[in-house]
C-alpha cells in the first residue's frame, strides 16, 4: 500500500493524512462511501441512451468531495467501457481568477487533443491537416496583434500547450488570444467537434469530458460562463460534466441549468431546528473518515465528537479541524488529541470567517441560526460559497451556519 495511505500511528503522519486539498484517487482506502451513494445518480444518467450528448452540472460545497468523486467516476469500469474519458482540472490549465467561456472551450479542445495523442493514439491525417490549417490561421492573426507567434510556432501539441500557458499566466496576452479566438468561435467549436468525432470513430466509444474546479471562479464569472454563454459551452458534441459553484444555485440564472444539475450533499449531523440532536449515521460516517486515516487512540472520545461537530459534515472542513488539532497536540508535547486542541482549531477557523464576513452578513447568519431556513437568494449565495452557510438534505433542503460561528452569532 502506498505510504500516503497508511493509517497513522502517530500525530505527525496523522497531520499529513488530513491534507485538506488532496483529492483522493479512485480506490483509496481513505475513502468513505456516503449514505445513498449520491454519485450513482450521475453515473446512471451518463450510462443511459441520449439523442443528444448531455451536459451535466455537478455542484456541492467546496470541500465536500467533488474532486474525489470525479476521480472515482473516471475510474469506474462501466463508464470506461462506454466512454473515452478526458478529465482535467481547469485551474491547472487556465487562470480561474480571470476565466471566461472562450478559455473553457479552448481548454476542452486542447485537452481532447493532448490526452488522446499522449495516450499513444492517432487522429486521421486529414483532420491533422485541418487542425494545422486552423493553427496557422490563429498564428497569422496573432502576428498582427502580439509577439506570441514564436512561442506557438511548432506542432499542434506545442501550440495547444503554449496557448494554454498564455491563458493561465499572462493577462495581457490572454485578452489578446480571447480577442483573436472569440470572433472565430464557430471555428474553434467545429475543430473540437471534429476531434470528438474522430476519437469516437477510432475508439468505438463516446467521449466524456470531466472538468473539475469550475466551481472555483467568482459568482459573476460563473454566471457569464454558465448562463450568458450557455449556448456556446453546450455546443461540443460529447458528454460533459461541468463542476459549478454552489452559489449559482441561488441565483435567477440557475434556471438555465436546473434540469441537468447534480448535487453532492454534505453529511447531515443534526436535524433541522435541533442543533443539539445527533444524526448517528452522519457521526458514524465522519468517525470512519477520521479512523481511515489514523488510529483511534490518537484522539480522546470527547475531542473526536467535537471535531466532527465543528467539521459540519464537510470532509475538507473536518480535515482542517484534524490537522490544526494534531499540530496543537504536537506543539504541546502530547501524543493524543484532546478537546482543547479541537477548540483551538475552532477558534482559528472562526477567526478566518471574521476576516471575510461583512457587517450585513451577521443579520443573515443570525436568522439562519434560529430557524435553519433560507432567507433570500440574494443574501445567501456568497455565504454558501465561503462556507459560512451550509446546505443539507433529507426530506427537504435546509441550511445552517458553520458550527464555529454559532458562538459568534449568539453573542453578537
Amino acid at each position: 500500500m502506498p505510504e500516503e495511505f497508511i493509517i497513522a500511528e502517530d500525530l505527525d503522519l496523522a497531520w499529513s493524512n488530513f491534507e485538506p486539498f488532496y483529492p483522493l484517487p479512485a480506490n483509496s482506502p481513505f475513502h468513505v462511501e456516503r449514505k445513498g451513494k449520491p454519485l450513482n445518480r450521475l453515473k446512471r444518467a451518463l450510462l443511459r441512451q441520449h439523442r443528444q450528448s448531455p451536459k451535466y452540472f455537478f455542484s456541492g460545497h467546496r470541500g465536500c468531495g467533488k474532486s474525489t468523486e470525479l476521480n472515482r467516476l473516471a475510474a469506474d469500469s462501466k463508464i470506461n467501457e462506454k466512454f473515452f474519458i478526458v478529465k482535467y482540472s481547469v485551474k491547472e490549465v487556465c487562470d480561474v481568477n480571470n476565466l471566461n467561456y472562450v478559455d473553457v472551450l479552448f481548454s476542452i479542445g486542447a485537452q481532447l487533443y493532448i490526452q488522446y495523442i499522449d495516450s499513444g493514439k492517432e487522429l486521421k491525417p486529414e483532420l491533422i491537416k485541418q487542425l494545422e490549417g486552423w493553427k496557422h490561421s490563429i498564428e497569422k492573426i496573432s502576428e498582427k496583434e502580439t509577439s506570441i507567434e514564436a512561442s506557438i510556432d511548432g506542432g499542434l501539441r506545442t501550440f495547444f500547450l503554449s496557448v494554454l500557458a498564455r491563458i493561465r499566466s499572462e493577462d495581457t496576452t490572454r485578452k489578446t488570444i480571447k480577442e483573436i479566438i472569440e470572433p472565430r468561435l464557430s471555428d474553434l467549436i467545429d475543430k473540437i467537434n471534429l476531434i470528438i468525432a474522430n476519437i469516437e470513430s477510432n475508439e468505438k466509444k463516446k467521449v466524456l469530458v470531466l472538468i473539475d474546479d469550475l466551481d472555483k471562479p467568482r459568482l459573476e464569472q460563473a454566471k457569464e460562463i454558465f448562463y450568458n454563454s450557455q449556448t456556446a459551452i453546450t455546443q461540443p458534441i460529447c458528454h460533459i460534466v461541468y463542476t459549478v459553484p454552489i452559489s449559482i444555485f441561488f441565483t435567477q440564472e440557475f434556471t438555465a441549468i436546473r434540469e441537468s444539475k447534480f448535487f453532492l450533499p454534505n453529511v447531515k449531523l443534526h436535524s433541522k431546528n435541533d442543533r443539539n440532536s445527533k444524526d448517528e449515521e452522519g457521526y458514524r460516517l465522519m468517525r470512519q473518515f477520521i479512523f481511515n486515516r489514523m488510529k483511534a487512540e490518537l484522539i480522546q472520545p470527547d475531542a473526536l465528537d467535537l471535531a466532527i461537530t465543528m467539521g459540519a459534515g464537510v470532509f475538507r472542513e473536518n480535515a482542517r479541524i484534524m490537522q490544526i488539532a494534531a499540530d496543537s497536540a504536537i506543539e504541546n508535547d502530547r501524543d493524543q488529541i484532546i478537546e482543547e486542541d479541537v477548540k483551538r482549531a475552532e477558534r482559528e477557523i472562526r477567526s478566518d470567517f471574521k476576516h471575510i464576513l461583512k457587517t450585513q452578513d451577521y443579520a443573515t447568519l443570525t436568522e439562519i441560526c434560529k430557524d435553519n431556513d433560507f432567507h433570500g437568494i440574494e443574501k445567501i449565495g456568497r455565504l454558501l460559497h465561503n462556507l459560512s452557510v451550509l446546505e443539507y438534505m433529507n426530506d427537504e433542503t435546509w441550511c445552517d451556519i458553520h458550527p464555529t460561528l454559532v458562538e459568534l452569532v449568539e453573542n453578537d
